[in-house]
């Protein structure tokens, strides 16, 4: 931070000069005035007075982290003169940590060069998701990119890209290249091998690509992925690399994209064959050599339509280390459900999406795993507004309990509820703030964090994650 100018004048006024009033101020009575300015407009104009006034200024814009993020549509629309907006970027330019785009890439690229904004020293983070989705970000903005924020760490682009360049962020720690839509290509197997290994610092990668066999491998790759701890990719890419995959050290979590494309049997008629993605052998071996270490699991029922009992005789009953669980998109009966209830240290459960999830087997999951914070029953159109009374009477009965006990008063339980059988009742009642459900049950409109949007937990397919 600029050393504090001094109050006093630099010289002092001629004898027949006067000083305005406002310079008289200590820096303490300004920035009462400057709390009182109605818009930024206003505020980079006391800034422009002197540099006294633009300490004060950049000192409150600094702490306030209002514009820690680079939103230039949105600095347009708060300051629609050209050169306000300049010297306001220029201001803040050592403190912004975090740009999201929406706009073409390169436009705002040329924008900077414009303004003379060549670095941006502490942008650590930078969302590309574009309305227009053709404006697809080129090698040259790649470039650019990479020398304008040396020190980025988290990468995500929602548009097809080649990956050239990409290597050019010697510091990333995250690059997230997924979105649930078509796109025109997939980032090229020679640039892919560069990322992994010129990027040491790589812990979290999503490489998945929605609607086709992704054709890229991790085979001369996967050795340098010592630091990983959360990969994400496509089953077609998985298939050849999984052991050596589940043994790397810093592995916490895995994230699989079935593949939209299978093989239909020659006597299989197109019109009546199950679409249904059934593969599976891996889901399986997974379960098989990491059960140990298995602390959460994610299933789309709906693409992979596991027959009842098909978790009867897992590896992971023995260890009951479960802490997360999903399965979404479910159409049998609720029965094995209930095996489920000896996790007793489950804090998330998600069932989104059940066709015949009751009140009586989530109470169950209530009064059994006491360490549960997120339950996501959204789309489960059976349950009805009696699971909430007994739920919320479980949990006032559970914290009287630990009271008596002196144990700490448990969080509450946040309940997503999109659409579910007591949606309309939540509303109606506005349990959202009543006194009553306070401290118990907090309703939540969105859905859990780490959680893909849609009818299941995760995408198409299944997620682990590991002690």
């Amino acid at each position: 931070m600029a050393e504090e100018p001094s109050t006093a004048l630099a010289t002092p006024p001629a004898p027949n000069e006067q000083t305005a009033d406002i310079f008289k101020l200590n820096n303490d009575c300004l920035d009462c005035i400057f709390e009182r300015l109605q818009d930024l407009r206003s505020e980079v104009a006391f800034a422009k007075v002197c540099q006294r006034f633009q300490w004060i200024c950049l000192n409150r814009w600094r702490r306030s982290h209002a514009y820690d993020q680079l939103d230039m549509e949105k600095w347009r629309e708060l300051l629609p003169n050209y050169e306000d907006l300049c010297y306001f970027i220029k201001q803040m330019r050592p403190y912004i940590k975090l740009m999201t785009v929406s706009s073409c890439l390169c436009t705002l690229l040329r924008d900077l060069d414009e303004m003379q904004i060549y670095v941006l020293p502490n942008v650590t983070s930078f969302y590309y998701d574009p309305e227009d989705m053709d404006c697809y970000p080129s090698d040259r903005s790649i470039y650019k990119m990479a020398k304008m924020m040396p020190n980025l760490l988290r990468l995500r682009l929602t548009t097809p890209i080649q990956g050239r360049y990409l290597s050019n962020f010697r510091h990333l720690q995250e690059l997230h290249l997924y979105e649930d839509q078509h796109k025109a290509y997939e980032l090229q197997q020679e640039y892919l091998d560069e990322i992994c290994s010129q990027l040491p610092n790589l812990k979290v990668l999503d490489i998945r690509m929605y609607d086709v066999i992704s054709k890229l491998r991790l085979n001369n790759c996967v050795d340098y992925l010592q630091n990983l701890s959360i990969l994400k990719l496509n089953l077609a890419t998985l298939k050849s690399v999984l052991p050596d995959v589940l043994k790397l050290p810093a592995l916490k979590q895995l994230v699989v994209l079935l593949d939209t494309e299978w093989s239909i049997p020659p006597l299989a008629s197109v019109d009546t064959f199950d679409h249904k993605i059934r593969e599976v052998r891996e889901f399986y071996e997974i379960m098989d050599r990491k059960a140990p270490d298995i602390v959460g699991f994610a299933v789309d029922g709906y693409y992979m339509p596991l027959e009842p009992g098909w978790d009867a005789d897992l590896p992971i009953w023995s260890h009951r280390k479960l802490q997360r669980l999903a399965i979404c998109s479910w159409t049998h009966a609720v029965d094995f459900l209930e095996r489920y209830t000896c996790m007793i240290n489950l804090q998330m459960l998600c069932l989104r999406n059940w066709t015949y999830l009751c009140d009586d087997m989530l109470v169950k999951f209530i009064e059994l795993c006491p360490h549960l914070h997120h339950l996501d029953v959204s789309y489960c159109r059976e349950l009805t507004p009696n699971f909430l009374h007994r739920a919320l009477n479980i949990l006032k009965q559970r914290e009287s309990t630990k009271q008596r006990s002196e144990f700490t008063i448990v969080q509450p339980l946040l309940l997503y509820y999109v659409l579910c059988g007591f949606e309309d009742y939540v509303d109606l009642k506005e349990l959202k703030t009543s006194l009553d459900y306070k401290n118990y049950i907090m309703f939540m409109d969105e859905f859990p964090v780490s959680s893909e949007r849609g009818l299941s937990f995760v995408d198409r397919g299944y997620q682990f994650d590991f002690e």
